[in-house]
């Protein structure tokens, strides 16, 4: 039977702790000498590069948006008129920014009462994507703080 842990016991009823003895030699002491390389920022590093390219960011990402959005709401018009090609020109600057978007749409959603709803949905994603990152109370402006 094994003797309780009592603080006045003798040594040999203890249980034995191995301890982990650091490794010793020359490769450990090279690493522990060499410079970190992978430190981690700062947060207000981090905060301060995003007020940088926040500017340049609102400035690429609003026109973007603004396309983006004509676009999707040319295509909901678009769908309204059975004869309209979707490969002749006029319509096709509408389709070639939209279709990447709404191709996976339609694959998820399918329409409902045979009316496609996926530049509905692209239209509120960008209008969604545009206020986190753009609006008054959006990511970027809150950088540029």
């Amino acid at each position: 039977r094994a003797a309780p842990l009592i603080r006045g016991a003798p040594a040999r009823s203890r249980p034995r702790r191995r301890v982990a003895r650091a490794a010793q030699g020359p490769l450990p002491e090279a690493l522990a000498a060499a410079p970190q390389l992978h430190q981690q920022p700062a947060v207000g590093e981090i905060a301060s590069i995003g007020a940088d390219i926040a500017p340049a960011a609102e400035a690429v990402l609003g026109p973007f948006f603004a396309i983006m959005s004509v676009a999707f709401i040319t295509r909901i018009v678009m769908s309204w008129d059975p004869n309209i090609k979707d490969e002749t020109m006029p319509w096709l600057f509408a389709v070639l920014p939209t279709e990447p978007i709404m191709a996976p749409l339609r694959k998820a959603v399918p329409p409902v009462g045979g009316v496609d709803v996926s530049p509905i949905i692209g239209v509120a994603v960008v209008s969604f994507l545009n206020e986190i990152l753009l609006g008054p109370q959006g990511i970027l402006k809150l950088l540029q703080r």
